[in-house]
């Protein structure tokens, strides 16, 4: 399938008959492999220092120890979280089932509320607004599709993947700084805004102007050009959990070993405290005694989301 590339930087040129063009992939390149597939960036390759760095005030200890990571080759991942309007498009091909309702907070504690999916978390969205109400399986079975109907190797982004394009070559707590009371313009979590919706919980001292999950793309991106990577909507990823980096692989790759019935999520969401709106942040769900009906991988949950990734070959 022929993608459709929009070219963002500056890259080696190519002679192709008359013309001169881009060598792709080059980091940066913004491309689709098809009209109703989720827009790619082009990540460089690269290494970082993935976890909490050790004088990291808001440390958790499953974001230790701070370790080395070197990612060998460029892949591509979304430059927007995956939206309603394309899971729709998945989940009418394919019929996948949204039955069985969404977690759902009230109050301090969630409650499944049978009547909510991702066509309608209990909240208003559009087709432009992050698909939510989303389970890890659901995450996987839309990369599986598109992988087959594309030709090309769609997945969950690995943890190291993650945090490598969520950082975006900064050192910093957050690719914006190290305030989270600075972050309103980038990242749409629990703030000022919302503070009437969150009754009780630690916000931000800002406003980012949406009280629930906004559009993909509203504030600003990180310096690989990618949006709302922190906030607006929880994001799977590939790996299975382990509750320190202990062992972790150093190549990038997503960890196969460890308890692979906790699947984990990162970037934190709307609803999140600000401590949590964190490049290290990490949060291995059904890891910390959270009561629910069924698997963690079939769980849906009011502000879980994803966004994809390519291999590059």
């Amino acid at each position: 399938m022929i993608s459709l590339f929009l070219f963002c930087s500056s890259p080696a040129l190519v002679l192709a008959g008359n013309l001169l063009l881009p060598e792709f992939p080059f980091p940066g390149a913004e491309f689709q492999d098809c009209d109703f597939c989720p827009v790619l960036t082009v990540v460089p390759a690269g290494s970082f220092m993935m976890g909490a760095a050790p004088d990291d005030q808001q440390k958790q200890e499953d974001e230790a120890p701070s370790h080395r990571v070197d990612i060998e080759n460029s892949y591509a991942i979304g430059k927007f979280e995956l939206t309603r309007g394309e899971y729709e498009k998945f989940a009418n091909d394919s019929q996948r089932d949204s039955e069985g309702g969404c977690y759902f907070r009230t109050g301090l504690e969630p409650e499944l509320e049978i009547a909510l999916s991702w066509r309608d978390p209990g909240y208003r969205q559009d087709n432009n607004h992050p698909a939510v109400c989303i389970s890890w399986d659901d995450a996987t079975a839309y990369v599986k599709w598109l992988s087959k109907v594309t030709g090309q190797s769609y997945r969950l982004p690995s943890e190291a993947e993650w945090e490598y394009a969520a950082r975006a070559g900064t050192v910093s707590e957050r690719y914006w700084g190290m305030s989270a009371d600075e972050g309103c313009s980038y990242a749409n979590g629990a703030d000022l805004t919302g503070e009437t919706d969150i009754p009780g919980w630690t916000v931000a001292k800002c406003h980012d102007g949406h009280s629930f999950t906004a559009a993909v793309g509203s504030l600003k991106a990180n310096d690989f050009g990618l949006h709302d990577v922190l906030g607006n909507a929880g994001e799977w990823v590939a790996d299975c959990w382990n509750e320190t980096y202990e062992g972790a692989p150093d190549d990038g790759t997503s960890w196969r070993d460890g308890d692979c019935a906790i699947p984990i999520l990162r970037g934190a969401s709307w609803h999140d405290h600000p401590k949590f709106l964190r490049s290290a942040n990490r949060y291995g769900f059904g890891s910390y005694g959270f009561n629910f009906d069924g698997s963690a991988k079939s769980t849906r949950y009011y502000n879980f989301g994803f966004r994809v990734a390519r291999t590059i070959d």
